[in-house]
């Protein structure tokens, strides 16, 4: 079957019909987490489930385990988590797919990831697992049911962050459930974390715009909003603030610099779709974005801005990373005085 999300698994689990093979992943990974829990629950007995570490996979338990008849439950269930396919031997990959190809019709196996990098760094809305992972996710959506979990737009996590602070007892006005979800990215797993301390600070009070902005810890691609946004508007005392917060994440640098240099091809994107005269909207169809605030953001720190300039601070970009991949380098200094550079230009 398709790869299919969240709403409709619980759709499935209501019909009571389990499949035999389940793969969880996405890169919303308290999402992931509450699938399996919803699937090993409609096994009928969670706290029976035989869970096996990916990391370190017995195979010849997994396929023991795997013919074994469930004696006091319905199904016979099965939890791998974080199998990497890419890392493990080859004898180990062929003996997973066979048990896979043999599993009985008692029993459940489900694989979910949480704890690496399925992606294997790629980005983007069409990215897809790595080719060794694929093959498994491939295998599992023929003959079973896999879920792609990745975060919701701005406009559903508002929603649902609205919901979650009245439950608490909290009130709290759409933008600011709306500046949390940018904040947190849309992530499941920070945006509660980041709720439950602001809940429990107003303690039944209202969460204000204000103090969403004074209390939340902006995600990455955020931050780096904010620098390239004081970059491109010569604002060096906010760039250097900026610069900071994002070194004390403590991000590997190739990583960190990529994100800025993503950030700025979104500006000369939004340049480029002004001068042709499209709008947001176009450009986020065009690129496959996921979420419309990140092109909104670009079109806002666009204007007054022209190509050349966003090039020229790229090319400071490509450059730094040339030098950090050429040899050693202090780091931090490499990316504190290309953004000095940047904010010269």
């Amino acid at each position: 079957m398709a790869i299919i999300d969240s709403k409709a698994l619980q759709e499935q689990l209501k019909t009571g019909k389990l499949s035999n093979l389940y793969y969880f992943y996405g890169s919303d990974v308290m999402q992931v987490d509450a699938c399996v829990k919803r699937v090993l629950k409609a096994s009928g007995d969670p706290d029976g489930v035989t869970k096996l570490d990916g990391g370190n996979l017995d195979v010849s338990l997994l396929a023991d385990e795997a013919e074994m008849c469930p004696m006091f439950a319905d199904w016979n269930c099965i939890w791998i988590h974080d199998l990497n396919m890419e890392t493990v031997r080859e004898d180990v990959r062929k003996a997973v797919m066979a048990v896979l190809e043999n599993v009985s019709p008692q029993t459940v196996l489900v694989f979910d990831v949480t704890g690496f990098d399925i992606y294997g760094g790629k980005t983007g809305k069409n990215k897809k697992p790595t080719a060794k992972n694929k093959k498994l996710v491939d295998f599992i959506a023929k003959s079973g049911t896999v879920c792609c979990l990745e975060p919701k737009s701005v406009s559903q996590t508002a929603a649902d962050i609205l919901a979650s602070a009245r439950k608490r007892g909290c009130s709290m006005e759409r933008p600011a459930a709306q500046l949390l979800a940018e904040q947190c990215g849309c992530q499941s797993l920070q945006i509660k974390q980041e709720l439950d301390k602001l809940c429990a600070f107003v303690d039944g009070g209202e969460i204000t715009l204000q103090l969403v902005k004074e209390m939340v810890t902006p995600q990455l691609e955020t931050t780096v909003y904010m620098l390239t946004n004081a970059v491109l508007r010569h604002k060096a005392a906010d760039a250097m603030r900026a610069v900071d917060e994002l070194l004390s994440l403590r991000v590997e640098m190739p990583y960190l610099m990529a994100t800025v240099s993503g950030s700025l091809i979104d500006v000369q994107r939004a340049c480029a779709a002004r001068a042709a005269g499209k709008n947001a909207e176009n450009v986020a169809a065009d690129f496959s974005y996921s979420f419309s605030f990140m092109v909104e953001n670009a079109f806002r720190s666009s204007s007054g801005e022209t190509n050349e300039h966003i090039a020229a601070c790229l090319r400071l970009l490509c450059d730094a990373e040339k030098r950090l991949h050429s040899g050693a380098v202090d780091e931090r200094v490499l990316f504190e005085q290309t953004i000095v550079e940047m904010l010269r230009r």
